[in-house]
């Protein structure tokens, strides 16, 4: 895949907050103590929920000036960090989780906005961690790492781009994702409490502290086919890869075993964040599904990080636990869901007056084409076509070249013309049969 300037440039802008999230405020290298996660955490949620919950009532202008205080905000936040200590980290650590909600859900816009979501989307996760690892590695004060990755932040002040700070209409329905949710808010909790015992052993055995940043790229990058088209699998495969990192640190708790945990959770973490991202961004209204989805997310990273402080040195035993009882609910969960979705592809989507094709452009075109054609007369571009059947671009292109040879029409209007009156168009249509799959239908 060949990406261009501008693309890495909107993929870049998208990793610069994940940068800042990962080596700051949640319990990066330059926060300054562990306890004070929380203290962003709380708000942070609660402002996520909240924009979710208004998302139908605030206007799209107002939405934005919000963000771009919000921005500002965060960046002054941070910097002021550098002077605060003492008491006055907690109120800082408050008002930075409040601010830096809608700084989130800026780069949410910026990869919806994108030509390509889920990938650009996959690529910003793994290169976040990855400019999080050269922070770590740079010989620069603590001071000065923490002003790079701020100032960074401003940067997604860039506009958006043409046409696409508009909020599309409520008609895509969240029950997908909510479905999901649950899931994703118990994974964090078990991996909350598994890093809070393995972290403190893998840093203490770390060949080369910093490496299991790749694997979590990897992971968001590796499954990112799987996380397209077949969310359970992926699903199953992070939690399978999740206690891959159990058993090891189980039987192996030192070296080899220390980091093949850790390397194997991370693997599972790109993929579950990749799996929420993807789900997030196929909404229509992003605002919402952002604010729920990253709420319910951070929800469970929270209680995970407070179980793990609280129960100490029983974390891991706990958390093996949860991970066992995860595991078995997702399994019991994936064959059902897993039927359903197989169902789902195999019979015929439901089909509006404005996509039910007649007769006569059913006995002529082939099932594969019927269902390119029933595609298009949505309104989707070819590339959203392509992703929805899953096939390539220049195949629907094909579909759509043999359909109006078979019409006897080019353009698209005319197609729901014909279809809307096909008597009036009738004359158009060839009577002779050129799918050779259709020939005995017809006959």
């Amino acid at each position: 895949m060949t990406l261009a300037p501008q693309h890495m440039v909107r993929i870049g802008i998208a990793a610069f907050f994940i940068a800042w999230l990962t080596t700051f405020p949640m319990s990066g290298i330059l926060l300054t103590h562990e306890q004070l996660m929380p203290w962003f955490l709380a708000p942070h949620i609660l402002v996520l929920l909240g924009l979710g919950r208004l998302a139908g009532r605030m206007p799209l202008q107002r939405l934005q000036q919000l963000i771009r205080i919000s921005l500002i905000g965060t960046v002054g936040l941070s910097l002021l960090a550098l002077e605060l200590n003492g008491g006055w980290s907690i109120p800082l650590m408050v008002l930075l989780g409040i601010a830096s909600a809608p700084v989130s859900l800026r780069m949410g816009q910026y990869l919806k906005a994108s030509e390509r979501p889920i990938v650009f989307a996959a690529l910003a996760l793994a290169a976040g961690n990855l400019l999080s690892l050269i922070v770590v590695l740079i010989p620069l004060s603590p001071q000065l790492k923490l002003t790079f990755v701020s100032v960074l932040l401003l940067f997604l002040l860039t506009p958006l781009g043409p046409g696409q700070h508009r909020r599309e209409p409520e008609t895509a329905k969240l029950g997908r994702l909510l479905s999901y949710l649950p899931f994703i808010f118990v994974f964090q909790i078990v991996s909350g409490l598994m890093y809070g015992g393995l972290i403190p052993a893998y840093e203490a055995h770390a060949v080369a502290p910093g490496l299991e940043v790749i694997f979590y790229g990897a992971g968001a990058i590796g499954c990112l086919w799987l996380v397209k088209y077949t969310q359970p699998t992926a699903m199953l495969i992070g939690v399978v890869s999740a206690l891959t990192a159990f058993a090891l640190w189980s039987l192996l708790p030192s070296g080899a075993g220390i980091h093949g945990a850790m390397f194997f959770m991370m693997v599972a973490a790109g993929i579950i964040d990749l799996l929420l991202l993807f789900l997030v961004l196929k909404q229509t209204d992003l605002v919402r599904a952002y604010g729920y989805g990253v709420g319910v997310l951070c929800g469970g990273i929270l209680v995970g990080h407070l179980l793990s402080m609280a129960l100490g040195g029983a974390a891991d035993t706990i958390a093996f636990i949860g991970l066992i009882l995860l595991n078995m609910a997702v399994l019991s969960l994936y064959l059902p869901r897993r039927k359903s979705e197989v169902q789902a592809v195999d019979e015929p989507a439901e089909q509006t007056p404005e996509t039910r094709l007649p007769d006569t452009l059913v006995q002529i075109l082939s099932d594969q084409e019927q269902q390119v054609l029933r595609q298009v007369l949505t309104e989707k571009t070819y590339r959203e076509v392509a992703d929805a059947l899953s096939i390539s671009e220049s195949s629907v292109k094909t579909y759509m070249h043999r359909i109006f040879q078979k019409t006897g029409v080019y353009r698209r209007h005319q197609l729901l013309e014909l279809i809307r009156n096909p008597r009036a168009g009738l004359h158009a249509v060839p009577k002779q049969v050129t799918d050779p799959d259709k020939k005995a239908k017809v006959a």
